[in-house]
């Protein structure tokens, strides 16, 4: 590499003597190496020429890395490296050339080194050589990382490149990239690099060095198409090496002097580099904490660095690796930091408000500081402005960027744009900056000026969040608040139009002689004015919602800043008279008739700028309505243009033609629009120039275009004016009717007839309305009158406008008085004839319709007797008859789809067809009805997607066709086809009201009702029963509607005394049943039991699930039972069963179930059923009622041979309570049910067992006679379930039965551990069963010969299944096993597949637990077996080193080692490594180092006061509990064991305090356990002691600070407080991480004092007060640091006396940031767990008066709780809720025991129980959900124990009341939620135990709670034990009491 065209510095003085002999480089081949001997012998010579050739031989260009595993370059590294595995001859070679300051032999070795690093990185197989290389060069005991900083350091050229060389190579092998910072080992390798080349000096001088390049024999910079890696100059080599680090801590201390040169070497950089750079700055801001990526990019990020990289735009140049140019790169790039809020510098800011709002408390007079005249900002308003920005970089660099924003491809001013969009506070202050020149003048630069321009002006507002009042962070500011203040005039104002766009250079564009500028100045107009369209809209809605609130002002703050804004924008725009003067001068710029391309050309400048113009008129009319009054302008003459004839004559040939298109449409649609928005605009006015009002000319342009959005504001604006009169008031949808029936122009119709026919039809209309405007009421009167009573005012959408009535008046005169055409009078007709067919689906019945025909045939019979003539007019009206008749299903007098052509018909006929629902329908044949794919045509083009009240219209059409017998849906296909649309239809209604009454309007009518009491199997039923499926019963409307036609089909059934139509007529009533109520299910119950003789013999699977619905609808159990025989007959026992069981469930209900008497023939007719119902049945009957049960057991004492069906279990247990004096044996069926084969049910089962374990208190014989009757081929899992079950009610003498069962199951458990195959959950549970029964015998010594098979069977076949190790586990501890066995299954459970799966990370925790818990056992079983190191390593890596039980039980199998053999294991654990590896073993600092320092510290914050240092501990109720803690007595140990090797240097004292393992130890002095703590005061004093001969850094502050802590020792065996050794914990960690905000103040408190005071808060005044830039998270950090710190009552002295509660009580009121509250509350939480705090805090600071206090306030003052309840809001405020109530539960755990000692001394009980139930009545008041429930109803429970406490009874109604209503409100399934409910109700019903009877009669309230709750617990809400146990108890008292 010296060969490189470099230019060499010039040599120091004494270095030119030296002459170093010329190696030459053999080209490529000249002499390679074989074999990897032949490597070492060659590179062991020393010889440089070596070095080169073997370098040459192995060279790889970077691109063309990684390499293949078998490419000869790394088949040759390997076999060298398999020679030499540590390179020594490199190394050696790399000193002494450096020794012998020979150079060249130098940077031989290093090169080749380089290289060899370079190709074995990227190949994972090589990774360990490559790590051993690097760990070489930069370890503290060589010397190679001195060389390496010379060569770095050095003047020489070549000596620079090849250390930076080495260097980019060692730190590529173990980057420390932002993507694998969180790890605990990826990247370390890379930083100790970096912190080699640190303390070396060599960083000092990269950044000249970085501009060391290679250059061409010119000089220039050149580098050609290649990658400049393959050969790298010293700055890629830098770049290399530092592009890594660019997100650590470490670089960031050296990027002031390293980023300016890297930055600005970019422009001369390949773009492949400047992709490389800007990739790894991404990287580096892009990981997964967002605060580090903000402080990252702060120091990458400057203003000099964006403006380097914004001037790469110019770059053209294409990047190879992604095809794209530099510029494009950078582009995506800079976008990506400075145009996305809360990435890179760009930072989530306020909107239009400042950073300070300083201006919110004195009203707007602060803005007038930032104002100037010409709207920029001063010198002390630019300060203001830069210091009020949240993003003062970015808006730095869109100053300096100036007015370059307008370049040629339009890069800078599209970032900058999106700059502004993302940060909108920018915009105010930069248009003083931007030397933008706007005069208006026609040149292509001003042009692209006025487009960027423009461009900002339209970017959207700020979020509607900003204007809300600021939230804490991760809250949802959507709930918050709107400002009191709005923002400042003149911040707004530059977003609308900025102040360089003056009114004058507005003024001159308009008025400009070329039209181009002229265009472009009103485009940036009418862009300015609608974002000020949008501002306005936005401040109303804030102005609304502000209204609303309560306030002390008159005036609304936001209704004043928006009329100033108006005020303003009124100064910035030209006068609206040179608008309308521009826009009149743009419309008379066109030729009447353009021909030439000239004229055409001047017509699109004309259509242009009027378009323009007439938009801004609009927007000026809209944003500014006062500007636009002041002008008297009529907006109706744009409508109809008189400016000049001939335009007119153009407008009005384009728009009969259909032409109109382009910018034209785009004119008429801003005349909509602005016609939609004008004030008190009479449209009933006639237009200018013309015969007709304005409506006339809508309704024309509305029939003539063919523009879809022209056609859509037509009718939005004939809706506008319309329907707020009294034509259509009545019902809205009623206009589409009439404007559907009007002729349009279409593609396939058009012309001048139809414009001729539009014209008549359009001036008669106008007439029309006019006259029905004017006198509404008259006309109203007159369709009232035409049929009487007809209309009802009820029914408002069943009236027709009276503009119907007008045309029919009208018509009339203008035919008498021969005022109108034939023609004209024709159209009218037809237009009149498709208005009647559209009114026909608004009314019921066809009187009116026929009414309005008849007069108009009475009015065409008198014009023919007056002497008119009038041909074809009357065809017109019988056409209309015909319509009505094939409606009614009559026959018509012509065929409808016939045209007469003789007489009127409207161009537009056959489209107007096409478009008509109703038309349609008439014209289907009922062929073509019947076609399948019709239907669906029909529905998707007229009913799905339309508006509801059009559906409903389209409904009843379709019911009137239904309703004829005769016509188009005469044919059984046709009526399934308009059933399916009617279907459509009624789910296409959404409105709740509208669907119920289509609904009404389907069900009710005669055809439907008629449909549903035919043959349920004809085709048109099977279709109608669709229609039921959206009826709801829980909707009354719904139900009332089903239920009427279950009424009529149960009189039908009554009717029918022979019952000949009765399997019909329930196969009828079985759709309606679910809508039946218990009335007219009676009614039907007792209807069906009579005809039950006429059913039965042609009983149907339908008919008998109608028999079962009705049964269960009447509700009726009592006439059920009594008529039970009946219902045998009709298969209707599981309906009486379920009927029962409902019965039983309720309160009601269950009093009259206790009379029911069962005769006994009955029971044997049930018996005989064999139906598992029947038993079922049985079995509920005789729980409920005592005559039953007699009767049952009568039947079975009588009849054994009844006795031998297992399915009487369940009965047989119920009737064991019954006292009798026949009493049955039911052990064998009982026994028969638990031997079965086939699983029992659940409640089977369970009874089987309570008569099995009856019999060990009363006839404990015949049970011992019975289980020894018991074979292994008889054991089930069954039989497991009763080994349990007598295991927990053992006795004397029943302990043969149970030694019997205990054989039986471990030989079972043999048996199944052993066959082949998964084990069935039935095995599984047995395995558990025996399990806990083995547990629960702890008297019994268990044969060794049963167990030892069992536990073998399981560790060879069954270590997968938890519950076999289980059982293995507990039989290892409860037998004794011989020493052999105990070797044998040791070795072969470490040996097992399951001991893999087991060191595997992914393990679940339940497995790892039980396997360890197994080889626990065995281990400690035999120590002088199982102490052998064969043993013992395989431990090592299992072992965690966390503090959950499997890890604990591992560390007490080393310490049984240790204790056993006298041996450390400290030889063995400095293997150990935390990522579940074997490590090197070279040192237990290795093993020390490998601990996550942040979990260490997480150990520390929950550090296990009551870890003992010997044993194991107690059992951990989660498998995984503890896994995120270490074990302190390893981790003490661990470092014990790295002080005692006595290897430990300075920088490895570094890294132990980074570990935070010193911290650890530190807590290890507020142990309970009294022998941690002596280890841990050993640990610190040897390490104290160590530290003073290592020299370090930190060393002195560390042994000051270690100083402190000994001296506030006082003795060796003193326990020190929580609070005092976290404090020091985390100063250790500060001072191992001083970049942390905590390091400067707790150097400044430790420093400070010369004796720490251990009963004193550290830094507790300072943090919770502070007032500086870092006040919140000082805070923050002194209440979690009091959270974690309160562990005993030590703790709670220290904080006693600096009154800490009162301190966090009163900041926890003042407080609105929900973090800081949750904070206090977990604090104030934790205290509460001691005793003596909870007992000072509740007598004497009134802590429950307080907290119901805060209750109170939560949800009314919080910021989160105004403005509507979101998800984060209620998630904040359920929070602090729930931690309230557990404050309060605590409390009262801790003061229970002391109040009830007191009270029974016969003192009086403490106000403080007063306090707790006004607490309790505040949490009831409120909105309560079942967890909270639950933790009140535990409250009231514990509270119960206490004597004379009135809580109880005062509480217990309300309990009651709210969990009925829960369930009442709740449809969750949730498991949990059912799971909470069971516990509420057992705390309750425990808790109701505690009442005495004198308080039950003095209350009924309380009476009724109890009851209910008792219930409730019979229900079996509590669960199942319960509920037998309630069950059995009152089952006892009502017998005894009968």
């Amino acid at each position: 590499m010296a060969a490189v065209g470099l230019k060499r510095k010039r040599d120091l003085p004494g270095q030119g003597e030296q002459v170093a002999p010329v190696v030459n480089r053999p080209k490529a081949g000249t002499k390679a190496f074989t074999s990897g001997k032949a490597v070492k012998d060659g590179l062991g010579t020393g010889s440089p020429q070596a070095f080169v050739s073997f370098r040459q031989q192995i060279v790889t260009p970077y691109s063309a890395l990684p390499l293949a595993i078998n490419h000869p370059t790394v088949v040759i590294l390997q076999h060298y490296l398999d020679a030499s595995s540590t390179c020594e001859e490199v190394f050696r070679a790399w000193q002494i050339g450096h020794e012998t300051k020979n150079e060249v032999q130098t940077h031989a070795a290093v090169e080749l080194l380089s290289e060899i690093i370079n190709i074995l990185t990227p190949i994972p197989f090589f990774r360990s050589t490559v790590v051993g290389l690097v760990n070489k060069i930069i370890a503290t005991a060589d010397p190679y990382h001195d060389y390496l900083n010379r060569l770095c350091q050095s003047g020489r050229r070549d000596d620079v490149y090849h250390g930076f060389m080495l260097s980019a190579a060692a730190m590529n092998v173990d980057p420390p990239w932002a993507a694998t910072l969180g790890s605990q080992t990826t990247g370390r390798l890379g930083l100790k690099v970096w912190s080699i080349l640190v303390e070396g000096g060599s960083v000092r001088g990269l950044g000249k060095q970085m501009g060391m390049r290679r250059r061409n024999k010119e000089g220039m910079v050149a580098y050609g198409e290649n990658d400049p890696l393959d050969k790298p100059d010293v700055r890629h080599h830098i770049l290399r090496l530092i592009l890594p680090l660019l997100s650590t801590s470490a670089f960031h201390a050296h990027a002031r002097s390293l980023l300016p040169p890297m930055y600005s070497g970019l422009s001369a950089d390949p773009p492949i580099t400047v992709y490389r750079v800007l990739t790894a700055l991404w990287s580096a801001i892009s990981t997964s904490s967002p605060g580090l990526n903000r402080r990252t990019s702060l120091v990458l990020f400057h203003e000099k660095s964006i403006e380097h990289l914004w001037q790469l735009f110019s770059r053209q140049d294409q990047e190879p690796s992604t095809g794209r140019t530099v510029s494009n790169i950078v582009s995506a790039f800079l976008e990506g930091i400075t145009t996305v809020p809360g990435r890179g510098v760009c930072f989530h800011d306020e909107g239009w408000y400042p950073r300070k709002a300083v201006d919110e408390n004195s009203g707007g007079a602060a803005e007038d500081e930032f104002t100037v005249r010409a709207g920029g900002i001063g010198l002390e308003g630019d300060e203001k402005w830069r210091k009020g920005l949240h993003n003062r970089i970015l808006g730095n660099v869109v100053r300096k960027v100036g007015n370059k924003v307008v370049d040629d491809n339009g890069l800078i001013g599209t970032w900058v744009t999106k700059v502004f969009e993302a940060c909108p506070e920018l915009i105010a202050g930069y248009w003083a900056h931007s030397a933008l020149s706007l005069e208006p003048r026609l040149n292509a630069r001003w042009i692209a000026t006025m487009s960027y321009v423009g461009r900002i002006i339209s970017l959207p507002a700020p979020s509607i969040s900003t204007f809300r009042q600021p939230v804490p962070h991760g809250l949802d500011p959507s709930g918050a608040p709107f400002r009191a203040q709005p923002p400042a005039v003149s911040t707004m104002i530059e977003s609308i139009l900025p102040s360089p766009l003056t009114k004058s250079h507005l003024m001159k564009g308009l008025q400009h002689t070329d039209a181009l500028v002229q265009h472009v100045t009103a485009i940036t107009l009418a862009r300015g004015l609608q974002k000020l369209a949008i501002v306005q809209e936005l401040l109303k809605l804030i102005e609304k919602e502000v209204g609303l609130e309560p306030s002390t002002s008159q005036e609304n703050l936001w209704t004043r800043r928006r009329r100033e804004l108006e005020l303003e924008v009124r100064k910035r725009i030209p006068e609206l008279s040179v608008i309308i003067a521009f826009a009149q001068k743009a419309a008379t710029m066109a030729p009447s008739e353009a021909e030439t391309d000239a004229e055409i050309a001047m017509a699109t400048k004309s259509a242009m700028l009027t378009e323009v113009a007439l938009r801004i008129f609009g927007l000026c009319n809209k944003t500014l309505p006062s500007m636009a009054t002041e002008m008297k302008f009529d907006p109706g003459r744009l409508l109809v243009s008189a400016s000049s004839a001939s335009a007119e004559r153009r407008a009005r040939r384009e728009a009969r033609e259909g032409s109109v298109e382009g910018f034209e449409a785009l004119s008429q649609l801003h005349v909509l629009e602005l016609l939609g928005e004008v004030r008190d605009w009479n449209w009933m006015n006639k237009a200018a120039g013309s015969q007709y009002t304005y409506l006339y000319h809508i309704l024309l342009l509305q029939l003539s275009t063919q523009q879809p959005m022209t056609l859509l504001k037509t009718v939005s604006l004939l809706q506008h004016l319309l329907l707020p009169t009294l034509l259509y008031e009545h019902d809205p949808s009623e206009l589409s009717i009439w404007l559907d029936a009007l002729p349009r122009t279409s593609n396939t119709v058009s012309g001048p007839m139809l414009l001729a026919q539009q014209i008549h039809l359009l001036s008669f209309l106008d007439d029309c309305f006019r006259r029905a405007i004017k006198t509404p009421y008259r006309y109203l009167e007159d369709s009232f009158a035409l049929v009487p009573d007809f209309f009802e005012y009820t029914r408002p959408t069943e009236m027709v406008s009276p503009v119907l009535m007008t045309i029919l008046e009208q018509l009339n005169a203008k035919i008498m008085g021969q005022l109108i055409s034939t023609e004209a009078a024709g159209v009218v007709l037809i237009y009149l004839r498709r208005v009647l067919l559209g009114l026909k689906g608004k009314q019921r019945e066809m009187a009116f319709v026929s009414t309005v025909i008849n007069k108009l045939k009475d009015m065409l019979h008198t014009a023919k007797e007056a002497g008119q003539a009038r041909v074809g007019l009357m065809g017109v009206v019988e056409g209309m008859e015909d319509d009505m008749a094939v409606i009614e299903g009559k026959k018509p007098v012509q065929k409808i789809t016939d045209i007469d052509y003789e007489a009127p018909h409207m161009r537009d006929e056959s489209d107007w067809t096409l478009r008509s629902f109703e038309k349609i329908c008439l014209t289907t044949t009922a062929q073509q009805w019947e076609n399948s794919a019709w239907p669906a045509e029909v529905a998707t083009t007229f009913i799905k997607g339309q508006d509801d009240d059009t559906v409903i219209r389209r409904c009843r059409f379709l019911l009137h066709l239904l309703a004829a017998d005769q016509g188009v849906l005469a044919t059984s296909g046709a009526q399934c086809a308009a059933l399916n649309l009617i279907r459509d239809c009624l789910a296409s209604v959404s409105h709740k009201d509208k669907c119920s009454r289509l609904k009404v309007l389907v069900f009710e009518h005669d055809s439907i009702r008629k449909l549903y009491l035919k043959d349920a199997g004809s085709d048109e039923r099977l279709v109608a029963n669709d229609l039921i499926l959206p009826l709801d019963e829980a909707i009354s409307t719904d139900q009332g509607l089903g239920e009427t036609f279950a009424i009529e089909l149960v009189d039908v059934l009554k009717a029918d005394k022979k019952g000949k139509n009765a399997q019909t007529t329930l196969s009828l009533l079985r759709l309606w049943t679910r809508f039946v109520s218990a009335e007219v299910g009676q009614k039907a119950l007792k209807t069906i039991v009579k005809r039950s003789e006429k059913i039965v013999p042609s009983l149907t699977p339908e008919t008998v699930a109608t028999v079962w619905a009705v049964v269960l609808a009447a509700n009726d159990p009592a006439y059920a039972v009594d008529h039970l025989k009946d219902l045998i007959q009709l298969q209707a026992v599981p309906a009486v069963v379920e009927l029962v069981k409902k019965a039983s469930k309720n309160r009601v209900d269950k009093s009259s179930l206790s009379e029911i008497s069962v005769k006994k023939d009955t029971v044997r007719e049930l018996l005989s059923t064999g139906d598992n119902s029947a038993y079922e049945l049985l079995a509920e009957l005789a729980a409920v009622s005592s005559g039953a049960a007699k009767s049952i057991l009568s039947v079975l004492s009588k009849d054994d041979t009844t006795l031998i069906d297992t399915r009487l279990v369940p009965t047989a247990v119920t009737l064991l309570d019954l006292p009798s004096d026949t009493p049955i044996d039911v052990a064998e069926i009982a026994m028969s049910t638990l031997t079965s084969r086939t699983s029992p049910q659940k409640s089977t089962e369970r009874s089987a067992i309570k008569l099995v374990t009856s019999l060990i208190e009363t006839n404990p014989q015949r049970l011992n006679e019975i289980i020894r009757s018991l074979e292994l081929a008889n054991f089930t899992p069954s039989i497991g379930r009763l080994t349990e079950a007598l295991a927990t009610r053992l006795n004397e003498d029943g302990r043969p039965a149970h030694d019997r069962l205990i054989e039986l199951g471990l030989q079972y458990a043999v048996r199944l551990c052993s066959a082949m195959g998964e084990i069935s959950q039935a095995g599984v549970d047995a395995l558990e069963h025996m399990k806990r029964t083995v547990e629960m015998s702890a008297e019994i010594q268990l044969p060794t010969h049963l167990a030892e098979p069992v536990i073998t069977a399981i560790i060879q076949d069954r270590l997968d299944v938890v519950q076999a190790v289980e059982l293995a586990a507990v039989l290892s501890k409860r037998t004794e096993l011989k020493a052999s066995f105990i070797r044998q299954q040791l070795q072969a459970l470490l040996s097992s597949s399951a001991y893999t799966r087991c060191t595997n990370s992914s393990c679940p925790a339940d497995v790892r637990l039980q396997f360890i818990r197994l080889v626990h056992s065995l281990f400690s079983a035999s120590t002088y077996v199982s102490c052998q190191p064969n043993f013992i390593e395989p431990l090592l890596v299992l072992y965690r080193g966390t503090i959950a039980e499997p890890d604990r039980l591992i560390l007490n199998m080393f310490q049984l080692f240790e204790g056993y053999r006298k041996i450390s294991v400290a030889s063995i654990l400095r293997f150990w490594s935390s990522n579940g590896l074997v490590g090197s073993g070279n040192r237990s600092f290795d093993a020390l180092t490998s601990l996550d320092p942040a979990k260490v510290f997480t150990t520390c914050q929950n550090y296990p006061l009551r870890r003992s240092l010997r044993g194991h501990d107690k059992q951990d109720q989660k498998p995984d509990e503890g896994e995120n803690l270490y074990d302190p007595v390893f981790v003490m140990g661990l470092l014990s064991s790295t002080m005692c090797e006595g290897t430990i240097t300075g920088l490895d004292w570094v890294e132990i305090l980074r570990s935070n393992v010193l911290s650890l130890t530190v807590c290890g002095l507020s142990s309970r356990d009294a022998e941690i703590r002596a280890l841990a005061n050993y640990i610190l004093a040897k390490a104290f002691s160590l530290i003073l001969k290592k020299p370090f850094f930190e060393r002195n502050q560390l042994l000051y600070t270690l100083r402190l802590l000994r001296h506030a020792i006082p003795t060796a065996s003193t326990r020190l407080p929580t609070l005092t050794t976290l404090f020091f914990a985390h100063a250790l960690r500060a001072l191992a991480n001083p970049s942390n905000f905590l390091y400067p103040l707790t150097s400044r408190f430790l420093l400070q004092r010369p004796v720490y005071d251990v009963t004193d808060t550290p830094m507790l005044y300072g943090m919770l007060y502070a007032s500086g830039d870092e006040w919140r998270r000082e805070r923050g950090w002194m209440v979690r640091f009091l959270r974690d710190g309160i562990k005993s009552e030590a703790d709670w002295r220290v904080l006693r006396r600096r009154k800490v509660w009162s301190l966090l009580a009163s900041l926890f009121s003042s407080s609105m940031d929900p973090v800081f509250r949750r904070s206090v509350l977990q604090t104030m939480e934790n205290m509460t767990t001691v005793p003596a705090a909870a007992r000072t805090l509740v007598l004497r600071d009134a802590l429950i008066l307080w907290l119901n206090m805060q209750w109170t306030k939560i949800g009314t003052q919080q910021p989160w709780a105004v403005g509507g309840k979101h998800p984060k809001s209620q998630s904040w405020e359920k929070d602090e809720k729930s931690t309230i109530i557990s404050i309060a539960e605590k409390v009262c755990i801790s003061m229970i025991p002391a109040e009830v000692e007191r009270v029974g001394e016969g003192k009086e009980a403490g106000r403080w129980l007063e306090h707790v139930e006004m607490l309790i009545q505040s949490v009831l008041n409120d909105d309560i959900d079942i967890d909270r429930l639950e933790m009140i109803s535990r409250i009231v429970l514990r509270l119960s124990t206490v004597n004379r406490s009135k809580l109880v009874p005062q509480t217990l109604p309300t309990l009651v009341d709210k969990l009925k209503a829960l369930e009442s409100a709740s449809i969750s399934t949730a498991t949990s939620a059912n799971e909470a409910k069971e516990r509420v109700t057992l705390y309750l019903f425990q808790a109701g135990l505690s009442l005495s009877p004198q308080a039950l009669m003095l209350s009924e309230a309380l009476r009724a709670a109890v009851e209910e709750i008792g219930w409730r617990a019979v229900r079996g809400d509590a669960g199942s034990v319960l509920s037998d146990w309630v069950k059995r108890e009152r089952r006892m008292v009502e017998w005894s009491a009968k």
